[in-house]
């Protein structure tokens, strides 16, 4: 704890909440006490320095939404893409308590100027022996610390829900939330999202439609942070637009332009960066200076990404949903062959790796390394093709889904170890199969969200990608470079007649050329004028 409990905030607390029944007394002695130490930082220092350095290279823009706490923000993968129309800033980090979160106000909270902060914070500090009198004092503490530079900034509370582990925690969960919905009702720039409500409709703690809403026994899954969603994005759009528009990138590649990207740690024992150009001319990208078992975050960025003839492309990459990473010393692909891997066989990008642990089941996968990125900075009027290489040498069956979103979605599987896999018959990692998928459009931000998905095994992996700028044209639904009978087949099936639209984004995307949401005899009299024959 920072600070005081305020005296006018006394009177404001006497609401029963939960059976509560001790909510002015408590609060008076809390009030009473003295804060006897600051909350140790270096336990965070690490990761907190990392975003520091990044943001310094890269500055986020100022009038995002911040979304801050401990562990269930850092895993919340599909963030970015559930408030794909928001400029979003991911700052979680694991096991947090809200005096860790005070602790670094200045660091990741203020600079940002934020437009909006959604805070999750408080259930790590029950779970260590606080109270909830104290949390809604460390709340308070937070509110004073934010408008005290920043007064006109909304801040929105998610509530603290119950847990299939923490149930016993819920009448301080409780206590914690009545006090700062009571205090947030007479402020209008504080706002209490009751979660609680939510999950109690559940049935908790037994019930499997609240146990089904866990990964384990107090992270959400998938469907736990759709539930999230579902009552966190309107209470924010009631008070803030989005706030995103598409700016055109003047640097994005042209048709045929390709970006490299070399995954993986740059330590000595563990990797190294791929410096370009390389054998075949081609320049690469790296990720930031690493050490190998050093976790990449949600919310770390890389901007500043070259083309493969090492000019500026005016794109960016941030992690949505964070990476462990190893290499060299534990199975990385050593001598990569050309014949077999093209652009991709270059020794020091096949060598390292980022690898994840998430697979959204219950009992299976530890989704606290989900994995996953956005890139930023594309042509929502283009289509992108992506080429994924994963590869670890260890005798167990591994498989990586490698899911690519953007207004239309495409999915790839990949084996990336198991006995013999390799293309001598006797090599037990992948050294000669690349995940390929095409044709995907950027959103209407200019943006595209890649999931790796944990399918097999223990680990999944990447350790280098490629994009490349498609030269499709209209009308080529198989993405082979001419529009001829495969395309009319396609074309047929899309169609959808006068007046009806199209729910299949794939179909508007290759065939609705006049854009109103429709393929009618307009569009194919389009697809007519474009059609090369057989």
């Amino acid at each position: 704890m920072k600070a005081f409990l305020p005296a006018g905030d006394l009177a404001k607390s006497t609401r029963i909440h939960r059976g509560h029944r001790r909510v002015v007394a408590v609060l008076a002695g809390v009030a009473a006490m003295a804060v006897s130490a600051a909350p140790a930082r270096g336990q965070y220092q690490e990761d907190i320095g990392r975003w520091t350095a990044q943001d310094a290279l890269d500055p986020p823009p100022a009038g995002a939404i911040l979304f801050v706490g401990s562990s269930s923000i850092r895993r919340w993968e599909p963030l970015t893409l559930d408030f794909a129309d928001y400029h979003v800033l991911q700052r979680g980090f694991g096991g947090a308590t809200f005096d860790n979160v005070n602790a670094y106000v200045n660091a990741i909270v203020l600079p940002y100027n934020p437009r909006a902060i959604v805070v999750w914070a408080g259930t790590n500090d029950l779970a260590s022996g606080s109270n909830g009198a104290e949390v809604y004092v460390d709340f308070r503490a937070f509110v004073a610390a934010v408008h005290a530079a920043q007064p006109a900034v909304d801040i929105f509370y998610l509530g603290i829900m119950p847990t299939p582990g923490r149930w016993a925690n819920e009448p301080e969960e409780s206590f914690a939330n009545g006090a700062i919905a009571t205090n947030a009702a007479g402020d209008d720039r504080l706002h209490y999202v009751d979660l609680p409500a939510a999950f109690f409709a559940l049935n908790p703690p037994y019930d499997p439609a609240f146990t089904a809403m866990f990964v384990d026994s107090i992270h959400l899954n998938r469907a736990g942070y759709a539930l999230w969603t579902s009552i966190i994005r309107p209470e924010l759009e009631a008070v803030v637009s989005p706030n995103k528009d598409y700016v055109p990138n003047p640097l994005t590649p042209p048709p045929g332009g390709s970006v490299l990207m070399d995954f993986g740690p740059n330590n000595p024992e563990d990797g190294d960066h791929t410096v370009g150009p390389d054998a075949r001319g081609n320049y690469w990208n790296n990720w930031h200076p690493a050490v190998g078992e050093v976790a990449i975050n949600a919310g770390e960025h890389l901007a500043g990404l070259v083309d493969t003839n090492g000019a500026p492309t005016g794109l960016k990459l941030t992690i949505t949903a964070g990476f462990s990473s190893n290499g060299k010393l534990n199975g990385g692909l050593l001598a990569p062959s050309p014949a077999l891997l093209g652009n991709l066989a270059v020794g020091t990008a096949t060598q390292d790796y980022v690898f994840s642990t998430g697979d959204g089941l219950q009992g299976g996968g530890d989704d606290d390394r989900a994995g996953g990125f956005m890139l930023s900075g594309l042509d929502p009027q283009r289509a992108y093709d992506f080429a994924f290489f994963g590869s670890r040498n260890n005798g167990e069956t591994r498989r990586t889904e490698y899911l690519v979103i953007g207004a239309n979605s495409r999915v790839v599987t990949l084996v990336t170890s198991g006995v013999n896999i390799g293309s001598d018959g006797m090599y037990d990692g992948n050294d000669d199969e690349i995940a390929r998928v095409y044709g995907v459009r950027p959103d209407a931000f200019g943006q595209v969200f890649v999931d790796l998905t944990l399918r097999e095994g223990s680990y999944a992996y990447l350790n280098a990608m490629e994009m490349t700028v498609s030269e499709a044209r209209w009308g080529d639904a198989d993405y082979d470079g001419d529009v001829d009978v495969d395309d009319l087949d396609a074309f047929i099936g899309c169609c959808t007649g006068p007046g009806l639209a199209s729910d299949d984004a794939d179909c508007r995307l290759t065939f609705d050329v006049d854009g109103d949401g429709r393929l009618d005899l307009r569009d194919f009299a389009a697809f007519q004028a474009a059609f090369d024959g057989l």
